[in-house]
C-alpha cells in the first residue's frame, strides 16, 4: 500500500548530532531541515521546540500567538519563530489555514554566517524588527517558488539535494530580512549585547552537551554572573539551566534509542550523563517510561506507519 505523506507541524528529529528519519524522506544529520504543507482547521495547541521555524501562509485567515502576543495571519504571510518561543495558531476563517512549515537547526545559522556575514544577526534582532512580513507583488511570487521548490527538492532524492535546500533557505531568509527592514525602521536600542552572547551560549550547549557542563562554567567562560546567565536561560528558553542542559541530553538520548542498536548503558554515556541510574531515572521523569520502552515504542510507532 502506498504510504501516506504527513503534516505535523511539531514533527523534527529529535537530536542535531544524530537526526531521525521522518518516515519515507531521509533527513541529513549534517542539515536537520523539514518542510510540509500542514492545515489548522480550529487551533493548533501552543508548544516550544529547539529548532528554528519558518511558515508561509497559502489559504485561510487567522492568528498566531507568540509569548502572549497576537500577530495576524492572511494569505501571503511569511513569520520567522525562534527557538522555545511559545506558540499556538488560530483559525479564524472557514476554509482551514493551509501554510508551508519550515524547521532547520538553528546550527544553520551560525555556520552560514561564514558565507553569509552576520545571518546570525536574525536570532539577534528579534526585538528591534518584527518577526513577520506580507509579500506583495512579484515578491509574493518568489517566495510562492521559494518554498515550492523547498517541498519539491525535500522529496525527492536528487545529487546536491542538501545543498540545494540550503542555497534556496538562505535566500528566503535574506528576503525576509530586507523586507521587514524596509517596513520598519527600528527605533530601538542596538543589539544588546546580551542577547547576543544567550544566543552563543545556547548553541554551545547544543554542542558540549556530552561534557560536565556548569552554570558556573559557562558565566565564567563568557564573562557574565551566574545569577545573571541564569536570568537570561530562563528569559529565552522557559527553563532554567539545569532544566535545558538535562531536556537537550534526553532528546539525544531518545535519537540514539530510536536510530541505533546502542546499548542503554552505552547511550547513557554518550549523552553526557554521569552514570545510568541518573539517565534512567531523569528518562522516566521526563518521558513517563523507560528507556527500554521508549525503543520498543517507538518500533512499533514505526511499523505501524510502514504497513499504512
Amino acid at each position: 500500500m502506498q504510504r501516506r505523506r504527513t503534516a505535523i507541524m511539531t514533527l523534527y528529529p529529535e537530536t542535531r548530532s544524530l537526526a531521525l528519519s521522518h518516515p519515507g524522506i531521509t533527513i541529513s544529520e549534517q542539515f536537520p531541515f523539514r518542510i510540509g504543507i500542514p492545515r489548522i482547521h480550529s487551533h493548533f495547541p501552543a508548544h516550544r521546540h529547539e529548532y528554528l521555524e519558518i511558515s508561509f501562509i497559502l489559504e485561510g485567515t487567522g492568528y498566531q500567538v507568540i509569548n502572549g502576543k497576537r500577530h495576524s495571519l492572511l494569505p501571503g504571510t511569511f513569520f520567522f519563530l525562534l527557538p522555545y518561543q511559545v506558540h499556538e495558531i488560530f483559525t479564524e476563517s472557514v476554509q482551514p489555514l493551509r501554510l508551508y512549515n519550515c524547521m532547520f537547526d538553528m546550527n544553520f545559522l551560525f555556520l552560514s554566517s561564514a558565507l553569509v556575514t552576520g545571518l546570525d544577526q536574525l536570532l539577534y534582532m528579534y526585538e528591534e524588527l518584527p518577526p513577520s512580513v506580507q509579500p506583495e507583488g512579484d515578491e509574493l511570487d518568489v517566495f510562492k517558488k521559494l518554498f515550492a521548490d523547498m517541498l519539491a527538492e525535500f522529496e525527492g532524492d536528487r545529487i546536491w539535494r542538501n545543498h540545494f535546500l540550503q542555497i534556496k533557505l538562505l535566500e528566503v531568509l535574506i528576503r525576509f530580512d530586507r523586507l521587514r527592514r524596509q517596513e520598519k525602521v527600528s527605533t530601538s536600542s542596538p543589539d544588546p549585547v546580551g542577547t547576543r552572547s544567550i544566543w552563543s551560549i545556547i548553541r554551545d550547549v547544543h554542542l558540549r552537551y556530552q561534557e560536565p557542563l556548569t552554570l558556573s562554567g559557562l558565566a565564567e567562560q563568557y564573562g557574565m554572573s551566574p545569577s545573571h546567565l541564569s536570568e537570561e536561560f530562563k528569559k529565552h528558553t522557559g527553563v532554567n539551566f539545569v532544566h535545558f542542559l538535562r531536556d537537550v541530553r534526553i532528546r539525544h538520548a531518545c535519537g540514539l534509542l530510536a536510530s541505533s542498536e546502542m546499548s542503554e548503558i552505552d547511550i547513557a554515556a554518550e549523552a553526557g550523563f554521569g552514570s545510568f541510574r541518573s539517565f534512567s531515572r531523569t528518562f522516566r521523569e521526563l518521558k513517563e517510561m523507560t528507556p527500554g520502552k521508549y525503543r520498543i515504542w517507538h518500533k512499533n510507532s514505526r511499523s505501524r506507519f510502514d504497513s499504512e
